[in-house]
């Protein structure tokens, strides 16, 4: 990915982070390959939206996206007093087929730091919904006599 891109003009870090997201199932015991990753730039206001997708990334056979570089506010500034958080955030999004989707806010990236976010996901049912609709929007009951 092109390093410009990267980079928000509302927050001109000199310091750079890391960021590895971590795909899994079964509480975190099987890694997901395959699963899309989303980073987003956190909005400086709630007014701003979801902020702009500024990196997408796809998790590998370990479950495990690449190392991705992140903008992040120079450690030698934590170190000064002021109201500047000594870390950038980001929001991470992680979608794969058959499984609910998750997302993770204001994820903390520090200079020279490698950040693993965890990201387990929860298989969907086999009717492919999170409740127990049927396709037709017809509630099912497994004490109902079926409709055959």
């Amino acid at each position: 990915m092109n390093q410009e891109t990267q980079v928000n003009p509302l927050q001109p870090f000199t310091g750079e982070g890391y960021l590895i997201v971590q795909v899994s199932t079964a509480r975190g015991a099987i890694p997901l390959e395959g699963a899309r990753v989303n980073i987003r730039s956190y909005p400086p206001d709630l007014t701003a939206g979801r902020g702009d997708v500024i990196a997408s990334l796809v998790s590998g056979s370990d479950g495990r996206t690449e190392r991705l570089s992140l903008p992040a506010p120079n450690r030698t500034e934590s170190m000064q007093p002021g109201s500047q958080k000594p870390f950038s955030t980001y929001n991470v999004e992680v979608h794969l087929e058959g499984y609910s989707d998750a997302i993770y806010q204001n994820v903390p990236i520090f200079d020279g730091i490698v950040a693993i976010q965890p990201a387990i996901l929860i298989p969907l049912p086999e009717n492919g919904r999170t409740d127990s609709r049927t396709p037709d929007g017809q509630r099912f009951f497994e004490s109902s006599a079926p409709n055959l």
